[in-house]
């Protein structure tokens, strides 16, 4: 098959003057380049790297000077790597070869070119030829080349190991600070990032050292012989350190204001979903009914007692009684609100603004509704108990009578008791965890759920009751019933907004005011109470 050449641009570190072992990077995966032939590149895996002793090393010189191949030695080892293949060549020791090391180590010698004859190919899109397979022939090292990718990347004693002596890279520890990137080297096979902080800064060494000899002399950095050399001195020398500073200019975020895109977190903060302690201990809410302003309800308030009566004698007169069931009723009223919201916040606002909107309004909404029923409550109630939880037997009692007044009243017990925030505290600071124990105890108050349990009562805390007021009911007494909440929109084409309301009904059903058991000015436990309340109950 005909032989082929790829050339590719190179940066070229030389490290002594006894040093006759080359690195190559001979060819980059993926770099494009432009050959007589048309574009190509190499896919990687394209080469054998099992036999690298028949790969041969040439000396190129400028164009039209000593035409011909010169070979001048021979690769003892080929790695393929994430970005290229890379070769190791031992230099002969004839002129030919001297030349090559003089010229490697002046940074004369800038590119890599490689023969190699094709066997598998394929097309790409823009006329690309990808060459999938490949036999290596020759790497050449040349004055110049047209793209980047392949390089030489450190000339060493030919008595190291070529791919893991330590001159090739710095050690684990040896780290170089650039445009605000530490990039550290633990293996010979060196990262991209690496690799690009190399030719950037070989590139300024080269430049720097051409100006200092045009106009002084040696440039300050031709002392070192490489980038590893650098790097070591760099790191326990501060002049080296002040060069490095120098030569690697930062680069920060404050001043590139164009990249740095605010950082927001999705969730809106502050929006506390507000529940409806009172409304779910009394069977959640009901529905309103299918039409009407007026929630009603049918209700017997006649006497139990004086419906049935024992007969006299045989064939005498029963007990006559009247049963009239009446209509009990309450107003269904309107809670709403809302805000004409403009398409542009609607549309260009992330996190969205009508997700965390509707939250928060909902929120507003079971704040309102639930106040509103434990309003009602409160001045509907007309069972009374003189109640005290100043000690263990108070809170019994209390607790015992309130749950047998609603019974009375409903023909069941009370399945919570609704208490004001300080009530709540206050049998929360005095009564015992459960994690602690049930046995011989009143109730138990847990603060990491900020559940209460008196003699197998619930107790709920209802925010908007008043100091010092507790109601035992169940839900035969009293309900709430809702219609709702619903969301409202109408476009306001006009404004470019959007109406968007949420709104409800609803109405407090009273059924039975008398198993609305409220006990008033309740006695608190006093100060230390808590510690001789924990004795007893022991």
């Amino acid at each position: 098959m005909t032989l082929r050449t790829a050339t590719f641009a190179a940066e070229i570190t030389a490290r002594g003057a006894a040093e006759r072992v080359i690195d190559v990077r001979a060819v980059p995966w993926g770099v494009i380049s432009e050959t007589p032939d048309g574009r190509e590149s190499f896919a990687r895996g394209a080469f054998d790297i099992d036999e690298p002793e028949r790969v041969t090393l040439e000396a190129i010189g400028p164009h039209g000077a000593e035409p011909g191949v010169r070979l001048v030695g021979r690769a003892t080892q080929l790695a393929d790597r994430d970005d290229g293949l890379y070769a190791t060549f031992a230099v002969s020791r004839t002129r030919e070869g001297d030349e090559l090391l003089e010229l490697a180590r002046d940074r004369v010698y800038r590119g890599a070119s490689v023969v190699f004859t094709p066997i598998a190919d394929r097309a790409a899109e823009g006329g690309v030829t990808i060459r999938e397979r490949a036999e290596l022939v020759r790497v050449g090292i040349v004055e110049r080349a047209a793209y980047a990718g392949a390089e030489v990347l450190a000339v060493r004693s030919e008595d190291a190991n070529p791919m893991t002596d330590e001159s090739a890279a710095p050690a684990a520890a040896e780290s170089a600070t650039d445009l605000g990137v530490r990039v550290a080297v633990d293996t010979p096979d060196a990262s991209s990032a690496i690799d690009e902080l190399r030719r950037d800064l070989l590139g300024r060494m080269a430049s720097l050292e051409a100006v200092g000899n045009r106009a002084r002399g040696p440039h300050i950095m031709a002392r070192w012989a490489g980038f590893g050399d650098y790097l070591k001195d760099a790191a326990g020398d501060p002049e080296s350190a002040v060069l490095l500073a120098r030569a690697l200019v930062d680069q920060k975020a404050a001043t590139n204001p164009g990249v740095m895109a605010p950082s927001f977190v999705s969730d809106v903060k502050g929006i506390i979903d507000a529940s409806r302690p009172a409304i779910e201990a009394t069977g959640g809410p009901g529905a309103l009914g299918a039409s009407g302003m007026t929630l009603n309800w049918p209700y017997f308030a006649g006497d139990l007692g004086a419906l049935v009566g024992k007969q006299s004698a045989e064939k005498t007169e029963i007990t006559s009684v009247v049963v009239n069931l009446l209509a009990g009723n309450a107003p269904i009223e309107t809670f709403a609100g809302g805000s004409d919201i403009s398409y542009q916040l609607i549309r260009r606002s992330a996190p969205s603004y009508l997700e965390a909107y509707g939250r928060i309004m909902l929120a507003g909404w079971a704040l309102t509704t639930e106040k509103e029923y434990e309003t009602d409550l409160n001045a509907g109630a007309t069972g009374t108990l003189t109640g005290s939880i100043a000690t263990d037997a108070d809170t019994r009692e209390t607790f015992f009578a309130g749950s047998a007044k609603v019974r009375s009243a409903t023909g069941a017990p009370a399945s919570a008791v609704l208490v004001a925030s300080d009530v709540f505290a206050a049998l929360g600071a005095v009564l015992t965890p459960a994690s602690y124990g049930t046995s011989n105890i009143t109730g138990t108050a847990q603060a990491s759920t900020l559940q209460i349990n008196v003699s197998g009562l619930a107790v709920i805390e209802a925010p908007y009751l008043p100091n010092g007021t507790a109601i035992f009911t169940n839900d035969r007494a009293a309900q709430w019933h809702e219609d709702g909440p619903f969301v409202a929109t109408a476009e306001d084409v006009a404004k470019l907004g959007q109406n968007r309301a949420y709104w409800s009904m609803g109405a407090t059903g009273i059924f039975i005011p008398a198993g609305l058991v409220k006990a008033t000015a309740v006695v608190l436990p006093l100060s230390g109470g808590g510690e001789s309340r924990s004795k007893r109950s022991s």
